[in-house]
Formats: C-alpha cells, sequence, structure tokens
C-alpha cells in the first residue's frame, strides 16, 4: 500500500467511515467560539447593578450619586435612605454593588474632616469586583478634584476649570497594548477556542489509532513508517484547516487579527504538529479509545490554565 492509497484511506475514514473525527476536528472549536461568542458579546462588562444609599440628601451626596450615575460601568438600580436595605439589595444579588453615603457626608467635608463613603461589594464574581473597584475610586477622585476646584474658586475668586488643574497637576494618559479596549472577549474567546480545538485534535487522532488497532488487516502490507507519517500528515493538515476555519469565524464575530499571515500560519502548524504528535502518542498508550479520551479530557483543564489565560504564569510558584 502506497502513500497515495494511505491518504485516501486517511481522509475516508476521517470524513466517510467515521465521521465524528472530522466533526471533532473542525466542530470542536467552531462550537465553542460561536456559543461563548454570543455569550460574552460586547465582551466588556458594563452597568454593573448598583445602588446608592444616601442617608443625607443634601447638594454634596446628591452629587456624589450623580456621579455614580453617569459612569457608564455602573448601572444605578435604585436610591434608598437605609443601609439595611442596600445590604438586602446586595444579598439577593438584586444588585453588585453598594455606595453608602453617610448621614455626617457633608458636615465632615466642610468642617475639614475626611467624609467616608462605603463601597460594598459582591465578590462572587472577580470581574465585576476588580470593574467596581476601580469605577468606586476614580468616581471619588472625580468628586474630590472638583469639590476643592469649587472651593477654591469661592474663596478666591478664580475660575474653577484653571483651579482644578492646579490641584490635581498630573492627569493619568491610559494606553492599552494588545487589547485597547480590555475586552473579555478578545482575551478569553481565542484561547478558549485553541482549548477546544487541541481537545477535538486529540479526540479524532486517538480515534484514528485505536481504529487502526482494530482494523490490522486494511493495513497489512503497509509499512509502519508509512501509516505513521501519513496520519500526522494529515491530521496535521486538517489541524491546520481547522485553525483557518477559527480565524475566519473570529473575523466574523468582530475579534480582530492584528498578526501578520507568516507568523499565525507558523505558529497554527506548529501547534497543530505538537497537539497530533502527542494525541498519536498518548492514544497508542491506551488499550481503547474510552479510557485515552478520559485521559485527554483530565488533561485539558491543567494545559488551559498552565497556559496563562485564568492566572499569569509570572505569578505562578516557580
Amino acid at each position: 500500500m502506497g502513500f497515495i492509497a494511505l491518504i485516501r484511506r486517511e481522509l475516508a475514514n476521517a470524513f466517510l467511515h467515521d465521521a465524528r473525527r472530522a466533526i471533532f476536528l473542525f466542530g470542536a472549536a467552531t462550537a465553542y467560539l460561536i456559543l461563548f461568542g454570543i455569550l460574552y458579546y460586547p465582551g466588556v462588562v458594563k452597568e454593573i447593578p448598583t445602588v446608592v444609599c444616601d442617608e443625607e440628601h443634601t447638594a454634596y451626596s446628591r452629587l456624589l450619586t450623580r456621579q455614580v450615575d453617569d459612569d457608564e460601568r455602573l448601572g444605578l438600580v435604585r436610591v434608598v435612605a437605609d443601609e439595611g436595605e442596600a445590604r438586602d439589595m446586595l444579598r439577593r444579588k438584586e444588585v453588585y454593588a453598594a455606595v453608602i453615603i453617610p448621614a455626617d457626608f457633608s458636615h465632615d467635608i466642610l468642617n475639614g474632616r475626611s467624609a467616608k463613603v462605603l463601597f460594598m461589594l459582591n465578590g462572587a464574581n472577580i470581574i465585576t469586583t476588580n470593574i467596581a473597584t476601580t469605577a468606586g475610586n476614580d468616581i471619588v477622585n472625580t468628586f474630590n478634584t472638583r469639590f476643592a476646584a469649587r472651593q477654591a474658586a469661592l474663596r478666591t475668586s478664580g475660575d474653577e476649570q484653571m483651579l482644578k488643574k492646579r490641584i490635581s497637576p498630573v492627569e493619568t494618559t491610559l494606553r492599552v497594548l494588545n487589547n485597547p479596549t480590555q475586552s473579555y472577549m478578545m482575551f478569553f474567546m481565542v484561547g478558549l477556542a485553541m482549548a477546544a480545538m487541541q481537545q477535538g485534535i486529540f479526540l479524532a487522532v486517538g480515534a484514528a489509532v485505536q481504529g487502526d488497532f482494530k482494523d490490522t488487516e486494511g493495513l497489512k502490507g503497509a509499512p509502519k513508517a508509512a501509516v505513521l507519517v501519513v496520519k500526522v500528515a494529515v491530521y496535521w493538515l486538517l489541524s491546520v484547516l481547522s485553525f483557518a476555519l477559527v480565524c475566519v469565524i473570529s473575523y466574523g464575530l468582530g475579534i480582530p487579527d492584528r498578526a501578520s499571515v507568516t507568523a499565525l500560519l507558523t505558529l497554527a502548524s506548529a501547534f497543530s504538529f505538537a497537539a497530533v504528535s502527542l494525541g498519536l502518542f498518548a492514544s497508542s498508550l491506551f488499550h481503547n479509545e474510552l479510557q485515552f479520551v478520559r485521559a485527554s479530557i483530565m488533561y485539558t483543564v491543567p494545559a488551559f490554565i498552565f497556559g496563562g489565560y485564568t492566572w499569569p504564569l509570572e505569578a505562578m510558584d516557580q
């Protein structure tokens, strides 16, 4: 049996006799990308449900409440007068953030004391917690600058905008590289699709190897080296095509790809070759396909975590 016959046999097995292999290769990453792409759209968490407890009802407390309402990261659900009601809303998960303005808020400010504003957050979701924390700090800093400039303008009859620049002479300009909008969709989706694609490669290659173990008659007379080379080449090429399909769908979902085509193909080729080779080697160690499937599923989650997506590699214990 020559190379051409072996290639035809592999393709026929993958697409006709055992179509699961093609479904694993092309369907796993595609399904993950479409499903989670819809779930994560538009990729940036906004309008986190927030309640403001205003125990004072003065001009200063209303100003702070308006700033909470104006921040696009927070979505003001209700303004209440009792802290217990705000805590109950947090407990019932009607809101994920609560801003408590105490009864002596403006009194402390006008008497030169530091007023205390309590931000309470539901920490069950670390993403909403981080976003709400940043929003809370920004709101308070903006309020402080505006109040100080207004008070100075009243005392000196100066221009409030000019005084604001003198009070806060340094402004931060944020430039985020690689993911400028800090979109969770851009950060997470392609990596999740690659994890699914890797598992699809393992399942397809495992089915191919275990199928050959059962069909020894079909390979009679074929050199073992030729069988191995053809199997690696066929599934490597199919894996690269699967990667290309992922890139097309990602583009359709609005996930930009700023890498060069050469770099992307090189990365895809190396990743696919490594996954196919590992799948071939690992599947040959098991007596049946079910045992290999169980082992490959156990490998997927640790591999995803060690990739640095959920926890930075730099922060892992060396």
